[in-house]
């Protein structure tokens, strides 16, 4: 038998001591606060709030809040088909958008992107996810950053559908005191084209009204390429006002002179992108204008994904509560605890293997030899 072999107990101690010390280690890890916890959860606050006020808007109106299709009573969930209705739409996306800790997402996005108080930040919304433009605009406050929003009236199924009670409705409805003191700087009918193609003349004409109504001006875009270039002039007539550049663009939903149609929706991630690949997309929207300029772009559109990829819904489908679950709290070791079981590991194979190799080195018998006879 081999003098260069540690002996069995040897081993067999060193082995039992690793497993205390991984045990250790271990029992070290705890939870803590993530980045930014205090912002993200003022997000989280801000869009319960402004979700409140909204169904309080409706209700004052006579406008009843669908409590099957809006279990929540957000007041975010509109009809499936009205005059106003753009396109098809999933109740359940529209009732997950409406999740407050989405808004704590995309205050983490948003940091991730660089966006700091004071910055500006160029937004195209549509009525079709309301819950995500408040999230917007509840991250953006909560930075401190200022969101220069462009708005496509209209809304696909179960969105901002009601014609007395669009998108632009809402956000009147949370103009006040501690909300927001943000309206849009302009808005489109949406749909087709930008133009409310598909709609009925009555459509257009209840969009219309409402963009009237809330007192923003109206963008009226012969088409498409003329929408995208209107809205961009406008974006940087606003930032050259405010004597500042546009730090970075955030387009929610599925608005055509936002995005640029809906097989860029597909072919833009889903979440931050910071830098945007060059392909030929079919159609430039402002967000690959923006993403050409070298800003980084966040994709807002596939609720369910980005849901799972910020832990608001979990395998099963479980929904996070708010304030809770993996936006605000990850997992660390104590790095000293952990360090000490490292050092104390490598010391006793140091020590124990040294003193055990000398012993048999300098002819003692070693427990597992036994003489031949």
């Amino acid at each position: 038998m081999s003098l260069a072999r540690a002996s069995t107990p040897a081993l067999v101690g060193l082995a039992a001591l690793s497993i205390v010390a991984f045990a250790v280690a271990e029992r070290s890890l705890a939870p803590a606060h993530t980045d930014a916890y205090r912002m993200k959860l003022r997000a989280v606050q801000l869009m319960e709030r402004s979700e409140k006020a909204i169904a309080r808007a409706k209700q004052a109106r006579g406008l009843p809040v669908d409590v099957k299709n809006d279990p929540e009573g957000t007041g975010l969930i509109g009809p499936q088909f009205t005059l106003t209705t753009t396109d098809r739409g999933s109740q359940t996306a529209k009732e997950l958008a409406a999740h407050p800790n989405f808004a704590a997402a995309v205050t983490q996005m948003l940091l991730l992107g660089g966006v700091r108080e004071g910055d500006l930040v160029a937004v195209g919304v549509t009525g079709s996810l309301p819950g995500l433009n408040l999230a917007v605009l509840s991250a953006c406050k909560a930075i401190g950053a200022e969101p220069l929003v462009i708005t496509s009236a209209g809304a696909s199924m179960f969105g901002a559908t009601d014609p007395e009670f669009t998108w632009l409705d809402m956000e009147t409805a949370v103009d006040q005191p501690g909300l927001f003191s943000t309206h849009s700087i302009a808005a489109s009918i949406g749909g087709g084209a930008d133009q409310g193609r598909g709609l009925s003349p009555a459509g257009r004409q209840l969009i219309v009204d409402s963009i009237e109504r809330n007192h923003v001006p109206l963008l009226d875009s012969p088409g498409v390429l003329e929408a995208v270039k209107s809205r961009v002039a406008l974006y940087d007539s606003v930032a050259k006002v405010r004597g500042k550049a546009i730090r970075l663009y955030v387009n929610v939903g599925g608005g055509v002179a936002s995005l640029g149609g809906a097989q860029n929706g597909r072919l833009i991630p889903a979440g931050l992108t910071r830098r945007l690949a060059r392909r030929s997309y079919p159609n430039h929207g402002v967000i690959i204008v923006m993403a050409d300029r070298g800003l980084p772009v966040i994709q807002l559109l596939n609720v369910e994904r980005l849901a799972r990829e910020f832990s608001i819904v979990d395998e099963r489908g479980a929904r996070a509560k708010p304030g809770q679950g993996l936006l605000f709290i990850k997992y660390r070791y104590n790095l000293w605890l952990v360090s000490g079981a490292a050092l104390v590991i490598l010391l006793a194979n140091f020590f124990v293997l040294r003193t055990d190799l000398h012993h048999r080195l300098l002819g003692q018998d070693h427990p597992e030899r036994n003489p031949i006879r």
